[in-house]
């Protein structure tokens, strides 16, 4: 029996590791509600021992783990459906995050929580795609204008008119907006010399779909990941790429290669320097490695980034009324940037005062009512 935890280190290694049904693990209370939060409760019941828990609390987990396979299953056998229906007008689609690494690493592939299924296929196969999701059941829905996904690198998400289930069908990997769309490793000439096809898995190995490179895979977790912050389910990004590099043989020179552009160096750095310290990956290995990349954070970066993953995604700490979520997110795109370290520390008061991207950041109304907000919420 291992020693009580205060956080998910001990649950995201074995996972990593394939090392689910050895000696079970002990939680505080506070891991146990955090995981069920940050949707890593369907592994619970199979990695906790349960013996001094509460009927209430091993029905909670329990059912946590129902759902999860229940959800899986939903999302699964749609995806079968879809992919059947684009072979037969022979379109290969590409599977990219969730779906792709749980179906292939993941030792249940329930484990991997999903809010949707991402799909990539070519420019040209968007119109036919398009029509058979209308044919399957699917309508488009989103809060935004229409305009938007008109350089957007995907189209209007597809919801199910019964099921509840979400399908975004990909043109590119990254919208026009992000710092990572120009970077060589994401254009679809790379893309398409990457992938490579791969059934979903051995029970439906007549469907054919596409999965991307391993290193290429790596690159693409850890930059979506790094763009934006994500609290509930950030975790799923450590654990994906743990999963890659310790059950494949990884060309590290081409990842090295693919991840020495900016903003991608940063991201790739964070990222797989966070799971070889807490020993999700062979630490030794992989450091060697790390050293190649030509990321540009200094030590206060690093500090900085640790600390809010370390804070919000493995302990599931509360924000607080200066730290808000919109703040922490702020702080995060801020600190991964290529920017000089003084530079980002002089900016840092700056844009938490006047939110880069607001467009009511110079309001005086919206102003007083941050500061109303904040003055409120300290005074409870």
């Amino acid at each position: 029996m291992n020693a009580q935890n205060n956080d998910l280190c001990s649950v995201l290694r074995k996972i990593a590791s394939n090392n689910i049904n050895n000696e079970t693990l002990e939680l505080s209370p506070e891991a146990i509600n955090w995981a069920l939060q940050t949707r890593l409760g369907s592994c619970l019941i199979d990695v906790l021992d349960t013996t001094d828990f509460s009927p209430e609390l091993i029905d909670r987990i329990k059912a946590e783990a129902l759902t999860a396979k229940f959800w899986f299953q939903t999302q699964y056998q749609s995806t079968l459906e879809l992919i059947s229906e684009l072979n037969r007008h022979n379109i290969t689609p590409t599977l990219l995050k969730g779906m792709s690494i749980c179906t292939e690493l993941y030792p249940q592939a329930h484990y991997r929580s999903m809010r949707d299924v991402d799909i990539l296929v070519e420019e040209e196969e968007i119109e036919q795609t398009e029509n058979i999701m209308l044919k399957l059941g699917y309508t488009q829905s989103s809060p935004l204008p229409l305009p938007f996904y008109e350089t957007h690198h995907h189209t209007i998400p597809w919801q199910h008119k019964t099921k509840d289930i979400w399908f975004e069908i990909h043109r590119k990997l990254f919208p026009e907006t992000s710092p990572s769309y120009t970077a060589k490793v994401f254009q679809i000439e790379t893309i398409n010399n990457e992938k490579f096809i791969s059934p979903i898995d051995s029970k439906h190995d007549s469907l054919q779909t596409y999965r991307l490179g391993h290193e290429l895979q790596i690159i693409y977790i850890a930059a979506h990941w790094g763009e934006s912050f994500k609290q509930t389910g950030g975790l799923f990004a450590l654990i994906d790429i743990a999963l890659i590099i310790n059950n494949s043989e990884i060309n590290w020179d081409k990842l090295v290669k693919w991840a020495n552009e900016p903003y991608i160096s940063n991201y790739v750095y964070v990222l797989i320097t966070y799971i070889a310290t807490h020993e999700l990956v062979d630490i030794t290995q992989t450091k060697q490695q790390l050293k190649k990349i030509n990321h540009s954070l200094s030590f206060i970066d690093i500090f900085i980034l640790n600390k809010i993953i370390t804070n919000y995604l493995l302990l599931g700490q509360p924000f607080g009324q200066l730290l808000t979520i919109n703040n922490v997110s702020i702080l995060w795109k801020l600190f991964l940037s290529p920017q000089p370290a003084f530079k980002k520390l002089m900016l840092a008061p700056t844009y938490i005062i006047f939110p880069p991207g607001s467009e009511k950041k110079f309001n005086i109304m919206f102003q007083l009512s941050r500061v109303k907000n904040l003055l409120f919420k300290s005074s409870r």
